[in-house]
């Protein structure tokens, strides 16, 4: 029962024109110079936000029908100020008290879209809402298209809509919605399968292959010649813009130009707004010469005019030391290039970081620098891994589960394997210590612009960097000569910025040892993944990457299992210490069907959980030893170690180990790999050929021992 005392706390005062829109003791530093007041036409919701990476929304009032205007303003304000009930919170458990930033806006905007479905009902107040009213919208959003979850969402702003306009000084009377009454199921659309960050597909490891080589071929290979050209580039501009007018600068200039003219030479030229100009910073910062004194000689020798018939190349007075195959990867990196070189080298980094350690994008744009410092060696004088220090916001909220605009930093590090690192010490040259590492200012400054935000750059900004550096990789490859690295489209559409985790879990799950760009790292990545410096990622106890790497894992053992159960249908032999066993299990196991549950990605992961549980009854794939493993704890080879591990070590397989199966296609494979091998044995040293052929060998009297060994659905043994 709710007491008066409970409604006198909960019920808003009747806000004036000059009311602040956000209430000082929620505003965030960083920007409550943005704050506005109840009368303004719009109001920006950045005082609420302290992520760096989050967009800044901003709610306008001219986009809400003007009959239903002013109550919408109020109720917007009481659901920025005000806070639900207890009891409110408490009968629908799933619900906060108080939205976060970006919820509210979302919620704000479906007010303005049911407000423009009122107008076109002729309905101009909330108090003409009733059941009939809200039951008709109920149907109408059910209708529209959306998934399932988001209808449960919109529904949701309007319940809440109703909520808070009861926590008014001046209600409008809307009514209770009818789903709050007697439940949704009415007005949701049929299942159309999961979303959220699982349902993303993986990016195909013909695009993740090359995108990483190019990345990390940025970061390692061409930072410092990057680094070095923009420190010159920004030189020579400063010195252009400064320079004050002296007789030395405009002979210098002179003598520049004259040969250029008289011999017709190629003239020193940049693109500015798609035209090509002459290039008057770099030419001026190069002679000394004054704005004035080149903008002079420009008239005087027609220059314009002769940049735009035979452009002439602006090279930069650094060393290259980047090479590729051997060669360096250029003569010089030109003056009009050094911009779009820097911003292709933040986006590598960005790559590497969110690949290479399964941050989310925000996660991945919030590090700052000096977040991951060198390890230092323990008492023993062992050095540990180094570790990623790092603020998350997503589902971050106080004890009262009301959203926390600062979010707050993860007690479990991430664990930074070398690439990252390297890739985190390119972005901490970028820009101030102390800083983001994807600082709007710094990155933006790369052409002269000011940013209109302050914090790191965008996901949705990011999402286009990616396109436009696979594009300038493209390039880079073909005249490279190197057409085998071109990074193709992915199938499934652009890259984006959340997809890297998915394809993260997909290749350790899938391509244990890392067929893609990486071999061995991946390794590394899942060792990390399951030490306790990383603690709750380690485990399946934790939210993180690991939870999307046991899903990932759980669908790929389930198809691994699919698949043998169809080879041996369709009269495939099969070999092993495990093959009967395996048999059975692909036969007769429940599936695990992850990827068509209904229901939220917790669901999912603890459906993979107990799917991934079941000790000896999880078939995995282990391409690169071409084998099968039936994993069951106490026949482990791969865990001699004395701990047990509820997930085999596939890039330690070991010979002879009990759980072992192999297929005709493995064997196949095997004797293609030995063919492969002695061909490179013809061709190398002997004592290196002779290990070669061994091994070669050795492949061999495995396939051999399968063909001896293998039965058939019609030679099933007794």
């Amino acid at each position: 029962m709710t007491t008066a005392v409970e409604l006198d706390r909960y019920r808003m005062p009747l806000p004036g024109p000059g009311t602040p829109v956000i209430p000082e003791d929620r505003v965030v530093a960083l920007h409550a110079h943005l704050n506005t007041h109840y009368s303004a036409a719009k109001w920006p919701l950045a005082p609420l936000i302290d992520n760096p990476a989050t967009s800044l929304r901003v709610i306008e009032w001219s986009k809400c029908p003007v009959s239903l205007r002013e109550e919408m303003r109020l109720v917007t304000w009481t659901l920025l100020n005000g806070e639900l009930r207890p009891t409110f919170v408490k009968e629908r458990r799933s619900r906060r008290s108080r939205l976060g930033p970006d919820a509210t806006w979302q919620a704000v905007q479906e007010w303005f879209r049911m407000a423009g479905w009122l107008g076109e009902r002729g309905i101009r107040s909330l108090a003409e809402c009733d059941a009939a009213v809200l039951h008709d919208y109920g149907v109408k959003v059910r209708d529209s298209g959306v998934s399932r979850s988001r209808v449960v969402k919109l529904l949701g702003f309007v319940t809440r809509m109703w909520a808070f306009d009861q926590l008014s000084a001046r209600p409008t009377g809307i009514e209770r919605p009818p789903w709050d009454e007697t439940g949704i199921d009415d007005y949701l659309p049929s299942e159309k399968g999961g979303g959220g960050e699982n349902s993303r597909e993986p990016l195909a490891t013909q695009t993740m292959g090359p995108l990483l080589i190019w990345a990390m071929r940025t970061v390692d290979d061409f930072a410092d010649d990057i680094l070095a050209a923009w420190e010159e580039a920004r030189r020579l501009a400063e010195a252009a813009r400064t320079t004050a007018a002296t007789t030395a600068g405009r002979a210098a200039l002179h003598a520049y130009l004259v040969p250029i003219i008289e011999d017709g030479a190629p003239v020193p030229a940049s693109w500015n707004r798609g035209e090509l100009c002459f290039a008057r910073s770099y030419v001026g910062g190069l002679t000394g010469a004054s704005e004035r004194q080149v903008d002079t000689a420009i008239k005087r020798y027609g220059l314009t005019k002769a940049a735009g018939m035979r452009p002439g190349a602006c090279p930069l007075d650094r060393p290259v030391t980047g090479r590729i195959a051997g060669v360096p990867w250029r003569t010089a990196i030109d003056f009009s290039e050094a911009a779009s070189l820097m911003r292709n080298l933040g986006t590598a980094s960005f790559i590497v970081c969110a690949y290479l350690t399964g941050m989310r994008p925000e996660e991945v744009l919030g590090m700052r620098s000096g977040c991951c410092p060198d390890p230092q060696p323990d008492e023993d004088g062992n050095v540990g891994r180094h570790l990623i220090r790092s603020v998350h916001y997503k589902t971050v909220t106080d004890g009262e589960g009301n959203y926390l605009a600062g979010g707050t930093e993860r007690e479990v590090p991430w664990v930074a394997i070398t690439p990252v690192v390297n890739a985190i010490r390119v972005l901490e040259r970028m820009v101030p210590a102390g800083h983001l590492l994807f600082d709007h200012d710094a990155h933006d400054a790369l052409y002269g612009l000011r940013p209109s935000t302050r914090g790191a750059l965008r996901a949705q900004g990011m999402r286009q960097r990616i396109e436009d550096f696979a594009t300038w990789a493209n390039t880079e490859a073909e005249a490279q000569g190197l057409p085998a690295e071109v990074i193709p489209p992915d199938p499934h559409g652009n890259i984006g910025t959340a997809r890297f985790r998915r394809s993260l879990a997909w290749h350790i799950a899938r391509r244990p040892g890392g067929l893609v760009a990486l071999a061995i790292q991946y390794g590394h990545i899942r060792t990390a993944l399951n030490t306790d410096v990383s603690g709750g990622y380690g485990t399946r106890s934790r939210g993180g990457i690991h939870d999307v790497l046991a899903l990932e894992t759980a669908l790929a053992t389930a198809e691994t299992a699919a698949d043998l159960h169809e080879q041996f249908e369709t009269g495939g032999g099969i070999s092993g210490p495990s093959a009967r066993r395996a048999l059975v299990e692909a036969a007769t196991s429940r599936r695990f069907e992850g990827r068509e549950i209904k229901t939220d990605f917790a669901r999912k992961y603890a459906a993979a959980q107990r799917y991934l549980a079941r000790d000896g009854a999880v078939l995995y794939d282990n391409p690169n030893a071409l084998l099968l493993c039936l994993y069951k704890q106490d026949r482990a080879l791969c865990q001699r170690d004395g701990v047990g591990a509820e997930a085999p070590t596939l890039d330690r397989c070991v010979p002879g180990c009990g759980n072992t199966v192999r297929t005709d296609e493995h064997a196949a494979r095997l004797r293609e790999r030995a063919e492969h091998i002695d061909k490179q044995a013809a061709h190398t040293p002997q004592p290196i050929g002779d290990r070669l052929r061994a091994n070669a060998d050795k492949l061999r009297s495995f396939a051999d021992e399968h063909d001896e060994t293998r039965f058939t659905r019609q030679e099933t043994p007794a």
